[in-house]
């Protein structure tokens, strides 16, 4: 069934409003997943901007929230296999966007942080998003706490189906 049949059938999406908790349920989750395709997509064009794919993108994600990182480090947060972290910096190296440098306390580790050219394409597309605190006006202390409940409940959900998945694929293997 696809995605706008089961929303039609399941919770009524044609404007009516949900009338049991069922339906409240599922058209929370497809506003999550609706979301979600947005999401992607303002990341697909981000990805397209940089030049670079989504995998590198959540590399440099990483790097800008955390700072400077091993590519060990750095493997562990994305789920990528070390073999393919190395590949990744290389790449988002010789374009510009990170560069690896030696840790100051131990002389054998090396640490990876993005690059002004990076910091100032995350500005120019991220930094719209800064400043919005007008568009949640329109919700209370409580309700912004709730909303960020759901999202943060909702990643925690992903990242044990994530886990199952990824089981699941070892096994068949």
């Amino acid at each position: 069934m696809s995605t706008a049949a089961w929303a039609a059938n399941v919770i009524g999406v044609s404007g009516a409003e949900p009338t049991t908790r069922q339906q409240l349920v599922h058209q929370a989750a497809l506003a999550a997943r609706l979301h979600q395709n947005a999401y992607d997509r303002f990341e697909d064009a981000a990805a397209e901007y940089f030049g670079v794919n989504r995998t590198a993108m959540r590399c440099m994600d990483v790097l800008e929230r955390a700072g400077r990182l091993t590519a060990g480090e750095i493997a562990r947060q994305t789920g990528l296999t070390s073999g393919a972290v190395t590949a990744l910096l290389d790449r988002l190296e010789r374009a510009g966007y990170v560069r690896r440098l030696p840790d100051a306390t131990d002389r054998r580790r090396i640490l990876v942080e993005l690059t002004e050219l990076a910091q100032q394409g995350a500005a120019e597309i991220y930094g719209p998003f800064v400043d919005v605190s007008a568009e949640y006006d329109r919700y209370s202390d409580a309700e912004i706490r709730l909303i960020t409940g759901y999202i943060e409940r909702g990643s925690e959900l992903l990242a044990t189906h994530t886990a199952r998945i990824e089981k699941l694929r070892r096994r068949q293997s």
